[in-house]
């Protein structure tokens, strides 16, 4: 009897045995049905994907992207401000009074704020009246929408990604959806699911150039737990932050913040409808501001959206600041001498080409030639040069060629342009044919081929002041980890032509030249600026939509003496007879940096 009592004994644990062994059988491949399967059968993933849905509520409060500093350190991307943040509930939110003092804080009508909240079908932020953002919510606001006390209603830090806030939109660039690009990007990524085709990416400008810096290792997510039933558990808000010690990371830009946004407005005041303005450090050849017009929403990205070109990088047709080059390689070949005198009277009598002067200048120095920036002076020096000679000397001068030099970071695979938008420009579109004589002479005053972006005028000015070196103008300084460590350093370099330079005798002569150009030539509306200024002013012939147009230059440096900044000012496709709008800006623009440098030495 005993012995049978133990044989049902060992048979009843057999069969627990085994049947627990069946179900760890079951969750093993349930497991595996969640985490194993859904790399190869898209029902599993969906299984997954439903299974972690049903358990959390998220948001993204921060895409976790790298930042982009200005050379001090303030952000040109966006700060962090507080912002109301809602989440679906399945019961009523609160009490009449509660919508009420939420919509006082939000400043919005009590029922719109309430039709909003009931409508939602997963979390958002509440955006701004133009659908741009989420709405700020700053001092007091923030305040009383946490006392509210309405259910599933929360104040939470956002972060946009707005590179229009120091009007560093242009330089900056922006971040948009494009598949295309995304997939070739991130092939590996895309294929293992880790990078869904609809994330946004660099576009232009610095987003563009460092995106995969930029990428960052995962958003900033507002997590909310939901039970089983669908209900969300309270107090269960998490804020979930996919970061490193190492990302995301900081490029620290050239950029002055300060003066980015003042010049921006300037031009905005100025009603620069078309043009750019470009500011480099006369010292190093930094660029400390680059504005562009007409501005663009970074916020509101669309396919063909105008107002994206960055004209500061965009070749245009100089006009008679391509003189400097003409009169650098006339110099330099040893064709005409600095006491040289010539004769305007108003026609060239070849080619069409006449002074703008009527009657002419009558008879000129060569240094008086360049001040009124006279034709006829300028084509008869031109025709003393050959093609070479011209286009050697827009070389050793910085045109002609993109400037910006490429870098690299440990682990980069290959050089990246920061500035991939940027133009070389052109003196000729082919090789010069010889039997078409204005080809030289109107190439020689800036009309017909050349091309020349106002970021190479502003360099061309730079490379003047250092005796003929031409700087490759820097936008990135540094890049740092997220704990505050150096990735790499980008130092100041030179863009060497193949060339050489010109010789500093020449580059002396073109710069009191210049300085001429204010004291008695076509730049004398500056000589009552805040600084002593020098330059050079030009007007380029056009058309634009059938109609004659005038793309209007000044490029030029101050304070005279002792150099703090070079700048280049282009307005585009100005009316013909219109004021010159680029001397009135440079103008403008160097009193502004003028203002700048004082109010910085006070502080120092």
């Amino acid at each position: 009897m005993k012995q049978d009592r133990t044989e049902r004994r060992i048979r009843r644990i057999g069969l627990l045995g085994v049947a627990a062994t069946i179900a760890a059988a079951v969750l093993v491949c349930r497991l595996a049905w969640l985490q194993v399967l859904p790399g190869v059968l898209p029902a599993a993933a969906d299984v997954t994907e439903r299974a972690v849905v049903s358990r959390f509520d998220r948001l993204v409060a921060d895409t976790g992207r790298g930042r982009i500093v200005d050379k001090s350190g303030v952000s040109l991307v966006g700060l962090p401000y507080p912002a109301l943040a809602a989440f679906p509930v399945s019961g009523p939110r609160g009490a009449a009074g509660q919508y009420a003092q939420l919509a006082e804080a939000v400043g919005m009508p009590p029922d719109e704020l309430r039709s909003w909240l009931e409508s939602l079908a997963e979390p958002a932020f509440l955006m701004d009246r133009e659908g741009r953002a989420p709405l700020p919510l700053h001092g007091q606001s923030a305040s009383m929408a946490e006392k509210a006390g309405l259910a599933g209603v929360y104040v939470l830090p956002y972060t946009p990604r707005d590179s229009s806030i120091l009007g560093a939109q242009h330089v900056v660039g922006f971040v948009s959806q494009d598949p295309g690009r995304l997939a070739e990007l991130y092939a590996e990524e895309a294929a293992r699911g880790e990078m869904p085709l609809d994330a946004k990416i660099g576009g232009m400008g610095l987003e563009r150039s460092l995106e995969k810096l930029l990428r960052g290792s995962g958003p900033v997510i507002a997590q909310r737990r939901r039970n089983a039933g669908g209900d969300p558990v309270p107090g269960s808000l998490r804020i979930v932050q996919g970061r490193s010690g190492y990302y995301p990371l900081t490029v620290r830009t050239t950029l002055d913040g300060r003066l980015q946004r003042e010049l921006s407005a300037l031009a905005d005041r100025a009603g620069l409808e078309e043009g750019a303005i470009v500011v480099l450090d006369a010292a190093t050849g930094d660029i400390a501001a680059m504005v562009s017009r007409p501005a663009y929403d970074p916020l509101r990205i669309a396919p063909g959206l105008p107002g994206t070109e960055n004209h500061a990088l965009r070749a245009a047709a100089p006009g008679s600041i391509f003189k400097l080059v003409t009169l650098a390689a006339a110099l330099d070949a040893g064709v005409v001498h600095p006491k040289e005198r010539f004769r305007c009277d108003g026609e060239y009598g070849r080619y069409g080409l006449s002074c703008w002067k009527e009657g002419g200048h009558g008879v000129l120095t060569l240094e008086e030639a360049f001040a009124q920036s006279c034709n006829v002076a300028f084509a008869q020096i031109a025709e003393r040069l050959a093609p070479e000679q011209l286009a050697a000397a827009a070389d050793r001068l910085g045109f002609g060629r993109p400037l910006v030099r490429p870098i690299r970071w440990p682990g980069a695979g290959g050089e990246v342009r920061p500035l991939p938008e940027e133009e070389s420009g052109r003196v000729f579109a082919g090789r010069p044919d010889a039997r078409d004589g204005g080809l030289l002479v109107q190439t020689a005053i800036g009309q017909r081929d050349a091309a020349a972006t106002p970021l190479q005028a502003a360099a061309a000015v730079v490379a003047l002041l250092h005796g003929g070196r031409v700087p490759a103008p820097r936008i990135v300084a540094d890049i740092r980890y997220a704990s505050g460590g150096r990735m790499a350093a980008f130092g100041t370099a030179e863009s060497p032509s193949r060339f050489g330079r010109v010789s500093p005798r020449t580059a002396a002569f073109l710069l009191h030249g210049m300085e001429a150009v204010v004291r008695e030539g076509t730049g004398r509306a500056l000589r009552d600026a805040a600084w002593p200024l020098a330059g050079k002013s030009g007007t380029a012939q056009a058309m634009k939509d059938g109609r004659p147009v005038n793309h209007q230059w000044f490029a030029g440096f101050g304070p005279v003496g002792r150099p703090r900044y070079a700048a280049a000012v282009v307005a585009l496709n100005r009316p013909e007879g219109s004021e010159h709008q680029a001397v009135l800006l440079f103008r403008q623009v160097m009193d502004i940096l003028a203002a700048h440098e004082e109010s910085s030495a006070s502080v120092r």
